[in-house]
């Protein structure tokens, strides 16, 4: 058992060193080897369960990717179209199951990484009703919207070839380990491909992370920036943004990860086996938005209330 977990890089991890410094070491090393009861320690044990947390919202995100790439999935393989009632009821079910599960709070506690514990239920949430309300809207306007963006079009019309669906891999940036999922990447006829972003939040959800991709897709497929496009599709509302990145974009996304790989490093004391300070160097940046919806919120003396 690694006394430390590895080191690499991704955005999520980017933009929880930036909300809490105290929610990074929790999530980052408090909660390292806490997955075996019998070998690591009582809090190492409660911040790796706290860590598998998820809600509402993340999961229908979740729900919702699934659908893209099961729809996507079956036009490939088989050209098979679901119909959007049956995408509905799938995702309803889904939601449904999950709600179910994170009733059963023993059950979650002997196996927290396998199984569904939803935040709201957890800590008892005074936003549960609300939430579930707000997402049983948004579903039928996923599934409406996913058959109606310019990206379903083309493939459906035969218009282009599916190249990747999900699918993880890694970079090397500032000798860091970066890890890549482009939710759909497809090329055009004309030899143009197309980064596909769903996103299921507000619209100028932008990432920079779209611009690494396009890095990404740049060197792992030898292909000049003027034929990546990088389309981001608003599922809720059925709107899109469309960018073509250049490489002073894809220099300025790449210093920004230098600096925060530098930033992260700082508070190690060990950068060979990523040893952290203490516990007490990643001060607590307490505010009620970050901290209302913490997982850590049951251990964190510091949260604002």
């Amino acid at each position: 058992m690694a006394m430390y977990p590895s080191w690499s890089y991704s955005q999520s991890r980017a933009q929880m060193f930036d909300e809490c410094l105290r929610k990074y070491y929790y999530h980052y090393y408090g909660s390292h080897n806490g997955w075996n009861p019998a070998q690591g320690s009582e809090e190492q044990v409660t911040l790796y369960r706290l860590k598998q947390l998820s809600n509402l919202y993340i999961l229908f995100g979740n729900i919702t990717h699934q659908m893209c790439e099961s729809v996507i999935r079956g036009w490939m393989e088989k050209g098979a179209i679901p119909r959007p009632a049956y995408l509905e009821t799938a995702m309803k079910n889904m939601l449904n199951d999950s709600y179910k599960e994170s009733l059963h709070r023993e059950l979650w506690l002997q196996d927290p990484k396998n199984r569904m514990m939803l935040a709201e239920i957890y800590y008892d949430d005074e936003v549960l009703a609300e939430r579930i309300a707000r997402i049983k809207e948004r579903q039928h306007a996923v599934v409406h919207n996913l058959y109606h963006t310019a990206v379903w079009r083309e493939l459906q019309q035969g218009e282009a070839r599916i190249v990747e669906v999900e699918k993880w891999d890694t970079m090397l940036l500032h000798e860091t380990k970066v890890y890549v999922k482009m939710d759909l990447l497809y090329r055009r006829g004309n030899g143009d491909m197309v980064i596909v972003d769903w996103k299921t939040g507000k619209e100028g959800d932008f990432s920079d992370q779209l611009f690494l991709y396009a890095s990404y897709v740049q060197e792992h497929y030898q292909l000049p920036l003027e034929k990546i496009e990088v389309r981001v599709e608003y599922l809720m509302t059925g709107e899109h943004e469309v960018y073509h990145p250049t490489q002073e974009d894809i220099g300025k996304v790449v210093g920004n990860v230098g600096r925060y790989i530098e930033e992260m490093k700082s508070c190690l004391d060990d950068e060979y086996y990523n040893r952290p300070k203490a516990e007490s160097y990643f001060t607590p940046m307490p505010s009620r938005r970050a901290c209302g919806g913490c997982n850590f919120r049951e251990v964190c003396k510091y949260r604002a209330v």
